[in-house]
């Protein structure tokens, strides 16, 4: 075999064998963040305020009640992933990892009575596997982390002018993704293959916002969020395989600290009505849409090789549902519904894509309960998504093959907000 056909054949072998933890879900969050929007299933757009507006739509930091600073707004519990039958002995690819993720914090100010301003830093997404596994015969083992987390980070402001209804906002957001994946696989009569791969994406994207008071405490919202523009990536691949008859071709090792990616973040429209009733109770409903895009999720060159993996995603239409009632005007009770579709389809033929994909459907449900207060606000809930869908695993042969997937997200959430 020439050597250029070897090493390109190395690289997509490596990739590949690292199913199942080198995926990409397609999902654009697995759990809400925010205050008031996190016991709320997210449900924001018509009615954001204070550090919530700067992430869900801008326009709502006009109706912040003074200025503020969220102090935490952290996220605690356990993610569950399993692919029945994925792994080349037929056995379940099973992850159960604790997971620790500052969901929100940030600040708002009232630069003028028309003018309000904020900053914030959101993780609206992060996702991690952990798996150690071998036969009963103890011939096949299969070793593998995966953690992958996304930062938005940056400043927001909303006008209001004089004696309107109408209030405007925009934000500009540094996105910053890290991606480590590492993974290890051994069949004692055929042999080896590790991979690991290291990616830090940094982008920029914007959103700008609207909200409007109908009266009687009624208002929408709508807010248009540009897709993702990556401005710098850094990337390093080593891959390794051992024949373990030694055979000429199979025997590779390759680094390569040139490998580009990026976030996978299209443009995205949302539009949102809700009513709330200051002190009694409130509700709010979202609708969001992504459309489907197309493009390379990483690319490298080795030796002179290009080898890339690009990636579909269709589009995906979201929603999100939630209320809450405030007794004794100071202890609000909130609950909410939202949904989280894959992008992903894993095809019937597998042989038809060229890239691990894993196609779950989320749902999760919301609930938290807090205080009031005159300065301060806290607040304590549970957020819980699951879902079921597809994935591809590899046969002892290395073959692909449609596989089921069930997930579970079970998080417990705490936030600070102070007033001053």
């Amino acid at each position: 075999m020439k050597t250029s056909a070897r090493l390109s054949l190395a690289a997509m072998l490596a990739v590949c064998a690292a199913q199942p933890s080198i995926a990409t879900d397609g999902r654009y969050r697995d759990f809400v963040i925010g205050d008031r929007a996190g016991g709320m299933g997210g449900a924001a757009i018509a009615t954001a305020a204070d550090v919530d507006a700067i992430f869900y739509n801008p326009a709502g930091l006009a109706h912040s009640q003074g200025d503020s600073i969220s102090l935490s707004a952290n996220l605690y519990g356990r993610e569950h992933h399993r692919t029945k039958g994925a792994l080349d002995w037929g056995a379940d690819d099973k992850s159960d990892t604790f997971v620790t993720i500052p969901g929100a914090m940030g600040g708002v100010s009232r630069l003028s009575g028309e003018w309000v301003g904020g900053f914030g830093v959101f993780a609206p997404k992060q996702e991690k596997r952990h798996i150690v596994a071998a036969d009963g015969a103890r011939t096949s083992f299969n070793n593998g982390d995966y953690n992958d987390q996304t930062l938005w980070i940056g400043p927001a402001i909303s006008w209001t002018p004089a004696d309107s209804r109408l209030s405007l906002g925009a934000g500009l957001f540094a996105v910053y993704r890290d991606c480590s994946i590492s993974q290890s696989s051994l069949q004692t009569d055929v042999g080896s293959i590790n991979g690991a791969i290291d990616l830090s994406v940094l982008g920029v994207l914007a959103s700008v916002g609207a909200q409007y008071d109908l009266g009687d405490g009624w208002s929408v919202g709508a807010t248009i969020q540009t897709p993702n523009v990556r401005v710098w990536d850094d990337g390093t691949l080593s891959i390794n395989g051992i024949d373990s008859e030694g055979q000429d071709g199979f025997d590779f090792g390759i680094y390569s600290t040139d490998v580009k990616a990026d976030n996978y973040i299209p443009w995205q429209l949302a539009v949102g009505v809700g009513r709330t009733v200051p002190g009694v109770w409130g509700f709010s409903l979202d609708a969001i849409y992504h459309p489907s895009r197309t493009f390379d999720l990483m690319r490298w060159n080795i030796h002179g090789v290009p080898v890339s993996q690009s990636i579909h995603l269709h589009s995906v239409l979201d929603v999100s549902l939630g209320g809450e009632y405030i007794v004794a005007e100071r202890y609000p009770i909130r609950a909410g519904f939202y949904t989280a579709f894959s992008s992903i389809r894993v095809p019937d033929d597998p042989d038809s894509t060229d890239f691990i994909t894993t196609d779950v459907d989320m749902y999760g449900v919301t609930f938290s309960v807090g205080r009031r207060g005159d300065n301060m606000s806290v607040n304590v809930g549970l957020d819980y998504a699951f879902g079921e869908g597809h994935d591809l695993g590899n046969g002892r042969d290395g073959e692909k093959s449609r596989s089921d997937c069930d997930r579970y997200v079970l998080l417990a959430t705490v936030s600070t907000t102070y007033y001053f």
